[in-house]
Formats: structure tokens, sequence, C-alpha cells
């Protein structure tokens, strides 16, 4: 009996050690495929991504630069091609591609596209490293879905853009802080022989500005009052109000380009590095652009928009992945490529929007010298309430519905019966108002 015994526990063990064995041969095997997925993951993420895309850029006057930044990428990744396309005037355009779902790969992103519908049109980028605590206006490529769909391609504030040598020759030592101040300097300007402001009349994008951007800084509690309080679109303190009375004032009293639909956005930059021009009031970046021709840097002056309440802090176009793309992966890498180490920023000569980037340092101390409140956008959009982006979408809604675009801006300038304008809008925009509280 003993000797079965000690049979059964022989067999019993043998039968364990074999189990065991089996385990770690099947656990050992497991681990090998594991890290040969791994593996293969990490070569494919580095060697093996294959596939066209088109990338889509405003920057028509930087087509080598980008080009060359291009052939790095196709360097790093040999089986893939990226495709450039440029396009001067992109908002109208991006538009009607978005309509019908035919954005490029790695698109430029129309900004009648709200937050709300980012994620009908892109791809997320969660997946990609970037976050509010490495790169600036992070939360307003946020989607009401709380994924991140955009990057700003840079950082930079609207203001007045100038040739402090024209300045100089006009004895001009003081920036205007007021609308009577500015208009004193346009006329002293005049008087010189030299064009003080431009307005690029018949470019969208220059005219759109003067919705988007002025009546924020003149106005900062735009869109609260005409929502929340009622107020008309265009009444006497509205912000829209005062900045295309602004803008018109600056036509009617001979201030701007005289041919209005004959002038070019190109010979603008001209003829402010050539002090022909004064002024012209863009974002910041603009004045790289007047670098790049051959002005001097320190030549170039800039100061907020006159009355503004604060100095609002935006970027640039955003930048996003088509959700139709066919090629992800590859569109993915390819937008990361764009902003790490500041490759778009450097090839296009635009201020990073990265906040590692000493530049920004410099440009925030700059802001700090105008002595007015400073808003940083993308700060503001992370710390809206949920009635503060009620309140924005349906402004934004009504401005679309009611036609208040760069037509209207440009109506608004020439038209002999700016009343008549006024009240036509006023009334359509109230008439939308009810409708749209009434669904």
């Amino acid at each position: 009996m003993k000797e079965v015994g000690l049979m059964r526990n022989k067999k019993i063990k043998i039968s364990i050690t074999v189990f065991i064995a089996i385990i770690v041969t099947f656990v050992g095997v497991k681990i090998i495929k594991e890290n040969k997925i791994k593996e293969s993951i990490t070569n494919n993420s580095d060697k093996e991504l294959e596939g066209k895309i088109t990338f889509v850029s405003n920057r028509t006057d930087k087509k080598e630069e980008l080009k060359t930044l291009i052939s790095e990428f196709e360097e790093k990744y040999p089986k893939v091609i990226v495709n450039l396309e440029l396009i001067g005037d992109a908002e109208e355009i991006l538009q009607r591609r978005a309509i019908v779902q035919e954005l490029s790969d790695v698109t430029l992103i129309p900004s009648a596209i709200k937050a709300s519908e980012y994620e009908q049109y892109f791809l997320a980028l969660d997946d990609l490293g970037f976050t509010e605590d490495n790169i600036y206006n992070y939360s307003t490529g946020i989607g009401l879905d709380g994924k991140l769909y955009n990057l700003n391609t840079s950082i930079s504030w609207n203001g007045i853009i100038y040739n402090k040598k024209v300045f100089e020759e006009a004895n001009i030592n003081k920036i205007p802080k007021t609308q009577e101040e500015f208009f004193n300097l346009c006329k002293i300007l005049k008087e010189k022989g030299v064009t003080p402001i431009i307005l690029n009349y018949k470019q969208a994008w220059t005219m759109n500005t003067w919705l988007d951007i002025a009546p924020y800084l003149l106005d900062d509690n735009l869109e609260r009052n005409i929502i929340i309080n009622n107020k008309n679109i265009l009444s006497d303190d509205s912000g829209v109000f005062k900045a295309l009375n602004f803008v018109r004032n600056v036509y009617q009293n001979n201030y701007s380009e005289d041919n209005l639909l004959g002038y070019e956005w190109e010979q603008s930059k001209m003829d402010i590095k050539n002090g022909k021009v004064a002024m012209i009031f863009w974002n910041s970046d603009f004045k790289y652009q007047l670098e790049d021709i051959g002005m001097n840097i320190e030549d170039i002056g800039m100061f907020p928009l006159p009355d503004s309440k604060y100095i609002k802090v935006y970027g640039d176009y955003k930048i996003g992945v088509s959700k139709n793309t066919k090629y992800p992966e590859i569109s993915k890498a390819f937008l990361k490529f764009l902003f790490e180490e500041d490759h778009y920023a450097n090839a296009v000569n635009i201020s990073s929007p990265l906040k590692a980037n000493s530049k920004n340092e410099d440009l925030i101390k700059e802001l700090e010298s105008y002595n007015i409140p400073i808003d940083i956008h993308g700060e503001t959009i992370r710390n809206q309430t949920i009635e503060d982006l009620e309140i924005h979408e349906q402004y934004d809604t009504l401005r679309r519905l009611s036609e208040l675009d760069y037509s209207f801006v440009q109506d608004y300038i020439i038209s002999d019966d700016i009343e008549n304008l006024r009240n036509q809008m006023n009334i359509k925009w109230n008439e939308l108002k009810e409708k749209t509280n009434n669904l």
C-alpha cells in the first residue's frame, strides 16, 4: 500500500511539474508574442506608415519653405507622400468643402465650424501629447464632448501695426489710446502725403476682422449684452456698431486706399515697408511677413486698437485632421510633426503656440507694457460656464443667419445711407432671435 501511495504521489508531482512547465511555456510564448507586437507597432509608427495625404495652408508666400518641411517629414517616413495645397483666401473655400465633407486630410479649420460641430468633421487628437500645459489656446480646440480636435498654429494678438520711421518723420512720438487721438494722428500723416492706414477692403478675411475681433476689444460684454440684455446688435454702445463706425470713418475721411477693389494684399505689405502706408489693423504675426520682404523688424511697431477694453491673445488659423481621411495615422503623425520643434511656425515665420518657446515670454512682456488687461482666449474658453457657451452659440448662429459678415462690413463702409442699413440689420437680427428662441 505504501508503494502504491508513493507511486501516486510521484505521478501527481510529475503532473504538476508538467502543468507548470506548460503554463511557463505558454506565458513565455505570450510574452514573446506581445513583445513582437509592441516592436511591430513601434516599427510601424516610425517606418511602416504608407500612403498619400494632402495638407492645406493659406501661406501662399511660403511655398518653398513648406515644401522643405514636407520633405523632412517624407524622409522620416519614406513610404508617405504629402501633397501641399495653398489657398490664399481660404475661409470660404474651406467652408464649402466642409459642407460636402471634402476637407483635405490635414486642413485649416474654417471659422464657421463651431466647437459643437468639431466631431462631425474632424478626428480627435488627444493621443498626440498636446495639453493645456504645453500649448497656448489649447481649449479653443476642444469639442463639446471634451476631446481635442484642432490646434492653433500660432499665438497672436490684433492691433495697429505701424512703420516707426514714418511716425518719426511725421514727429509722432506718442501712440494713440483713443479714437480721437487716432484720427488726429491720421490727419497729420495725410498732410505728410502718407496713406494713414490700409483696409484691404476686397479681402474677406480682413473685413471679417471688424466683426470677429474688433467688437470684442471695444465691448467686453458684447455677446451677453445682445443675447441676455436684449440690446440691438447695432445699438449705440454695441461693440459691433463701434467697430463698424471706426472702419467706416477711416474710409470716409480718405485715410485709406482710394481704389478699394483694385488694391491687393501683397501690395499693402510693400507699401508699409516703403513708407507709403503707415498702418494696418491686423494680427501680430503680420510683422514677420513684413520682415520676410526685407523690412527691419526694429522698424515695425504695434499698439492696441484705440479705446480697447483689453488685449485678446488669440491664435492664427487652427489645424485639424479630416474625419474622412483614408490615412488617419499618417495625417495625425504629420499634424504632430508640424507642431513639434516649431516646424510649421519656423517654416512660415510666425509666433509658435508652444509655451516652451522663449519668444512668447517677450510677447507677454510687450503686452503688459500697454497697461490694459490681457485675456488669453484659451483660458476664457476653459473657464466658460454652460450659460456662456449657450450665449456664444446663439450669438454665432444669429450672426450667420442674419448674414452679418464681411460683405455687410464692405457695404457699411461705403454706404450713403448707413441708418437704413443699420435699422434693417437690427430688425432682421431681432426677428431671427425671436424665431430661434421659439424653436
